[in-house]
């Protein structure tokens, strides 16, 4: 009878566990994991998931302890996987000197990585596939933006390089710069850098023509004392609104903040989200600046993330327009868009290129 008993146990156990087993699989993912499926989980993964435990992936652990993302880049490429799940540690230092899985803990940025998903309890992050040729870009493309800027044509999209023409979700930044700082910058997503940058470039043109009394006169005249630069926007990660009371600690100095609607988005770029006040309140004044109530953090038509800015590209005015020792990517002031994906974003800068509004009204 004893024994009898005991078997029945034993099956109730294993019934229980079954059934929580079964939940677990069943229950959707959050909305921002969906689709995520080539992922190492180097934390407990959330719930519908079923993600590759770290344990059975001795490489990707060693890579993780390293300081070499290109390494971790061919672990996983090795074990066919796309992306990791980390556990957070927003507390700790996430230097170059520390380890690759403390840098993503602690929601830094890692070369060769961008941020899916920011989370209390973990956060995904995935391999950023985004390419560049770096041996053509240092002048060449910001020489052609400034062409366009002066008037002339986009060149063909078939004329560009091939690896300019490559197809890939991109965001391309076109910014001029004067001596006293961001003047006026448009960015544009599209599927390839050629694509993004005839956009962008058009619309910065286009843009200054129309505001052209309170830029200082036609964009002709004031073209060659300005500096012209094209970067890429990275989008670093979405935060998860279960993580809102953390976004100063995931925004960190080289990110902007920004928010993205059904059809437009918004953003200030990382000059202008940390000029002088955290980043909570970077995100305030871009809700009030584009007219959403000052606490907007948890309204279910907004995606709030944080993105990074990489210039590429730079050709300089005659007037030497970048001030000495300042690092390029740190542009300030914020941008917008009122449209789908091809369209360009729009943003207008202060003298200072750190506000959204200030010397120059923000469109």
């Amino acid at each position: 009878m004893a024994k009898r008993t005991w078997i029945w146990g034993a099956l109730v156990v294993v019934a229980i566990v079954a059934w929580f087993a079964l939940r677990d699989r069943a229950e959707p993912p959050p909305p921002a994991l969906a689709g995520w499926e080539q992922v190492v989980a180097v934390a407990e993964p959330p719930r519908g998931v079923a993600w590759t435990d770290l344990e059975s992936l001795p490489e990707v652990g060693e890579a993780l302890q390293g300081t070499d993302p290109s390494a971790l880049v061919a672990a996983l490429d090795a074990a066919k996987l796309e992306a990791l799940w980390v556990p957070a540690a927003l507390d700790r230092p996430w230097g170059t000197d520390k380890s690759l899985l403390q840098r993503f803990s602690a929601a830094g940025i890692v070369p060769g990585f961008r941020g899916v998903h920011l989370a209390a309890p973990g956060m995904l992050y995935a391999i950023d596939r985004t390419t560049w040729p770096r041996d053509i870009t240092k002048e060449a493309l910001a020489r052609a933006t400034r062409q366009i800027l002066e008037g002339g044509d986009p060149p063909p999209i078939d004329a560009y390089p091939s690896a300019l023409r490559r197809q890939q979700s991109v965001e391309v930044l076109v910014l001029l710069r004067s001596s006293e700082g961001p003047r006026l910058w448009r960015s544009a997503r599209a599927e390839s850098i050629a694509e993004g940058l005839n956009t962008a470039a058009l619309a910065a043109r286009t843009r200054w023509e129309e505001r052209r009394e309170s830029m200082g006169g036609p964009l002709g005249e004031r073209l060659d004392d300005m500096d012209v630069e094209v970067a890429l926007l990275f989008d670093d990660g979405t935060i998860d609104r279960g993580a809102v009371t953390l976004i100063d600690s995931l925004v960190k100095p080289a990110h902007g903040v920004a928010y993205q609607q059904p059809t437009r988005w918004r953003y200030l770029l990382p000059t202008a989200t940390h000029d002088g006040r955290a980043p909570t309140e970077a995100f305030r004044e871009l809700f009030v600046d584009n007219g959403l109530p000052v606490e907007s953090f948890n309204r279910e038509d907004l995606r709030l993330y944080r993105s990074r800015m990489r210039t590429v590209s730079v050709d300089r005015g005659s007037a030497g327009s970048r001030r000495a020792g300042e690092p390029s990517g740190s542009a300030g002031g914020s941008g917008s868009s009122s449209s789908g994906a091809s369209v360009s974003n729009e943003g207008s800068g202060s003298s200072a290129g750190s506000k959204t509004t200030n010397v120059v009204p923000n469109p």
